[in-house]
């Protein structure tokens, strides 16, 4: 009797539920985002920077390349040290 309760239950929940739409429109690039920027050593949360999508993908592939040219020359200090 549990069981059927349990599954009936579930069964509700389930269907009571909306469906989620898919919506196949592409995003705007033109449509703004915010994004909170963290201040190391700040206890106040840091502030909020609001660009359009294009500028954020812009933003962090420069980013990303900032943090392989830090990365790369440790890399081959590590590697000259051992051999």
């Amino acid at each position: 009797m549990r069981v059927f309760a349990t599954l009936a239950l579930s069964c509700l929940i389930l269907s009571s539920t909306p469906a989620l739409a898919k919506d196949d429109k592409p995003a705007d690039p033109d449509k703004k985002s915010c994004r909170r920027i963290d201040t190391t050593g700040s206890i106040l949360g840091g502030k909020l920077t609001c660009h359009t999508k294009t500028e954020w993908k812009q933003i962090d592939a420069a980013n990303e390349r900032s943090a392989d040219n830090m990365r790369d020359p440790m890399r081959s200090r590590m590697g000259a040290e051992r051999q």
